[in-house]
């Protein structure tokens, strides 16, 4: 009886201890915590949990919200975002993707040889 009253205690704080170790998590805290890690400035994309997406820059951070400048076509006022309304937070990169710069460097590269090879053409008589 002891036995298996000890083996039965032993199984229930195994299962047991997981639970305690994690802490309930406060999603509005979290996304709080990754947008002051981002700092103002920083160009992100936010998803929001109604599925709609939005691109900018990260103004300002407050308590319960978070203000962001839209990155669009056509100029639009700045947006307040609350942190309980966000699905997702990506920071994002402004510039030119590397096979941009490869692909732009093999043309110049091109156009170079042939502007040579005009000038050596319209040189040879």
């Amino acid at each position: 009886m002891t036995r298996t009253a000890m083996i039965a205690l032993l199984v229930f704080m195994l299962a047991a201890s997981p639970l305690v170790a994690q802490q309930p998590s406060n999603e509005t805290q979290a996304w709080r915590d990754v947008a002051t890690s981002l700092g103002p400035a920083a160009v992100v994309a936010i998803r929001l949990k109604d599925g709609k997406r939005v691109q900018g820059t990260l103004l300002q951070i407050s308590e319960d919200a978070l203000v962001l400048k839209p990155r669009t076509r056509v100029p639009v006022p700045i947006r307040t975002i609350a942190f309980s309304t966000i699905d997702s937070i990506e920071r994002k990169h402004v510039g030119w993707s590397p096979g941009a710069k490869v692909v732009t460097g093999i043309a110049v590269g091109f156009g170079a040889m042939m502007l040579i090879a005009a000038i050596a053409f319209a040189s040879y008589d």
